[in-house]
Parts: C-alpha cells; sequence; structure tokens
C-alpha cells in the first residue's frame, strides 16, 4: 500500500501538471483539502519535501507565492501517474475547471508594492496573457496609500489601461 505522504505529492504534482502554467500555492492546498483528502499540515509538508527534491519550484510575487512543476516533477508524475486512481484524477480536474475563471485572473494581472530604500513606495504592475508578460510596470510614488491604491486600481483597470498604452506606443 502507498504511503498517504506520497499519494499527496502526486496530487500537487498532477494539479501542477494539468495547469499550463504557475499555480497559486493556496489553490493546489485547497485542491486536496477542500475535498477532504488531507489537512492543511499535510499538505504543505507534501508540498515541502516536493520542493526539496526539486520536482517543483516556488515564487514569490506580493503576498502570493506561485508553484511550478519541474522536469522531475512531470518525469515523476508520468512514471506514477498510474497510482493515483481515476476517481481522484477526476474530483482534481474538476476542481481546478471550476477555479479556471479565477486562476486566469489570479495569473493575469498581478500587483504589489514596497518600500524602496530611500522611503518612498515602489508599486510593481504586471499584466501576462498564457504566461507571456504583456506589460510590467514600477511607479514610484510617495506614501504607501498611493501605492495600494494603484495596486488596487491596477486589478481593476488593467486591460483599460493596457489598451491605452498600446493605442498611444504603436
Amino acid at each position: 500500500m502507498q504511503e498517504p505522504l506520497t499519494l499527496y505529492k502526486l496530487m500537487i504534482l498532477y494539479i501542477l501538471d494539468s495547469v499550463n502554467g504557475p499555480v497559486k500555492k493556496t489553490l493546489a492546498c485547497e485542491c486536496i483539502i477542500e475535498q477532504n483528502y488531507t489537512d492543511y499540515l499535510t499538505a504543505q509538508t507534501a508540498i515541502a519535501e516536493l520542493s526539496e527534491g526539486n520536482f517543483i519550484r516556488s515564487c514569490t510575487e506580493g503576498d502570493c507565492t506561485w508553484l511550478i512543476i519541474e522536469p522531475d516533477g512531470a518525469k515523476t508524475l508520468s512514471l506514477f501517474l498510474g497510482s493515483l486512481n481515476e476517481e481522484i484524477r477526476k474530483d482534481l480536474t474538476n476542481y481546478l475547471k471550476s477555479k479556471n475563471q479565477d486562476m486566469r485572473n489570479d495569473s493575469s494581472v498581478i500587483s504589489n508594492y514596497k518600500r524602496s530604500p530611500n522611503g518612498e513606495f515602489e508599486a510593481h504592475l504586471i499584466a501576462r496573457d498564457r504566461g507571456n508578460t504583456l506589460a510590467e510596470l514600477t511607479l514610484i510614488v510617495p506614501d504607501e496609500e498611493i501605492a495600494s491604491n494603484i495596486c488596487k486600481n491596477w486589478k481593476k483597470n488593467s486591460a483599460e489601461i493596457y489598451s491605452y498604452l498600446t493605442e498611444k506606443l504603436f
């Protein structure tokens, strides 16, 4: 019989392999937790061990951590995919389909801000489409409230701003 942690690792690899691009760490965890396969700590342990073994990697943008499957992870999944029964794969696939629009929105418009060494704030704004960066801007502003508002407005207005920029620049 397969160890439960090994099963959860395969589930995480399956999730990351099923999505074309990075997946929010929280979404990967929710996918197996909300279906009562495991608990939060076990999901975190599985992700940590996959990361330590270089099967996945994580990157942080602002307050969000993204997970990406590595070639060794994809190879391992292909070798052991049969160990992940059809019902589990179906549950994971259906969950990801139900979150498809959320995933698209999460990975296509990103904004965060930080204090720069000189005391001002840098608002960092990114617009992506299918993993390709369309626009990336950094705006230097005098205070945190302005930086926060810029980030919120970017989330709401990025398509309009991108259209305006391309119209004026092209």
